[in-house]
């Protein structure tokens, strides 16, 4: 301010650099207040007061919720199970003689739960932004929490698939 430039363009230079929405609202509160003269001692302490207590409110809930990410990992790991294994149990059955009916081709199953295998890779992407917003708050967050989601996900339906398949008298394929 001493060396003339105005509060406008001082809160639009921060609103370059900074992206959080809380902060920049906390700046343009603090901008209004002095630009319009009550930049006084108790204004600016309950503005500071209330930035702390929002800023604790925040920390306070992302660590709270942060235990429940390991759910995440493992609905990943029984969603894979029992996929596979409804599959594999519907095509056990339907290697039954029963009269009637006829046997379902390997080749069929296969295609089944790499159908399923694929959607639920894809489903773990998507669940990992969504993990991440809530764990960090930010959707970019997300990509990591994919990553080890799927990566959880195609490990699980693997080593499902070989015991599932050794159970059931079937040699299973890994997911493409």
């Amino acid at each position: 301010m001493e060396w003339g430039v105005s509060l406008k363009r001082i809160f639009l230079d921060i609103k370059k650099r900074v992206q959080t929405w809380p902060v920049l609202v906390n700046f343009f509160i603090l901008v209004e207040t002095i630009k319009i003269g009550g930049g006084s001692a108790i204004a600016l302490e309950t503005l500071t007061e209330y930035s702390e207590k929002q800023k604790d409110v925040d920390s306070n809930k992302r660590s709270m919720l942060r235990p429940y990410v390991i759910l995440a990992f493992i609905w990943s790991v029984l969603i894979a199970l029992t996929t596979t294994m409804v599959a594999m149990t519907v095509f056990a059955v339907t290697q039954m003689s029963i009269p009637g009916t006829s046997t379902m081709p390997f080749m069929f199953m296969q295609q089944q739960i790499n159908l399923f295998s694929t959607g639920i890779i894809f489903q773990c992407w998507l669940s990992g932004f969504f993990v991440g917003k809530v764990n960090e708050g930010t959707f970019a967050a997300g990509f990591k929490y994919s990553a080890m989601l799927v990566l959880t996900a195609y490990v699980s339906l693997i080593v499902s698939q070989q015991l599932l398949g050794g159970l059931y008298g079937v040699v299973a394929v890994p997911p493409t």
